[in-house]
């Protein structure tokens, strides 16, 4: 019990807090880069656009995210990385969003999307030669705020070792702010992979 106790001091879980918000890194820095020199000539407005994303996302994974956030702020943050992936996988990166039934004042862990979406992008795009749509569905069921996204998938050939280690950095952070309340639920078919994040409704000032 005194072991528990001190696992569950609000001191520690601060502290394990950061320590999974340090592990959060995009792996598509190089990638990026490259993608916005190419346009520097022909398309400088939207090259100096992709840099301003870049430097908003990388703000965010360098500041002080223990405290949760506005959903519309994540889904501005995860829109601008999906500006950027499209910057090199053309129209070969669909995007779908279905957020009409967003609460816009519910507040959710901040930088939830981003890393399932860098999954999506590494494991459902990127290994295919044809286009492929990822969708993200965000809405309030009850007194629950419910994210769910979707990629294409294929059995053969798929590494998982990074999509899981990205799931349990999410399932820890989840249960660090909502304990037993959230659930993060995963289900994989023939062509379609999916991750379904169910956590509290909580107001924004509530």
């Amino acid at each position: 019990f005194d072991l528990r106790g001190r696992a569950l001091s609000p001191a520690l879980a601060e502290a394990r807090l950061q320590a999974l918000q340090a592990r959060i890194r995009p792996h598509f820095l190089f990638n990026s880069i490259n993608a916005v020199l190419s346009l520097m000539r022909q398309e400088p407005r939207r090259a100096e656009q992709a840099l301003e994303d870049l430097a908003d996302l990388f703000r965010v994974l360098m500041a002080d995210n223990r405290q949760l956030t506005p959903v519309v702020r994540e889904i501005e943050l995860a829109k601008q990385y999906l500006r950027i992936e499209e910057l090199r996988l053309g129209d070969r990166l669909r995007v779908e969003w279905d957020i009409v039934r967003v609460p816009a004042d519910a507040l959710i862990p901040p930088l939830v999307l981003q890393p399932l979406l860098e999954n999506a992008v590494y494991h459902g795009i990127e290994p295919r030669s044809e286009p492929g749509t990822v969708f993200i569905r965000i809405s309030l069921e009850g007194e629950q705020v419910h994210m769910l996204l979707r990629n294409p998938y294929r059995v053969e050939g798929n590494h998982h070792a990074g999509n899981r280690m990205a799931l349990d950095n999410i399932r820890e952070r989840l249960a660090l702010h909502f304990d037993a309340e959230a659930r993060v639920r995963t289900t994989a078919s023939a062509d379609a992979y999916e991750v379904l994040i169910v956590i509290p409704y909580v107001k924004a000032g509530g």
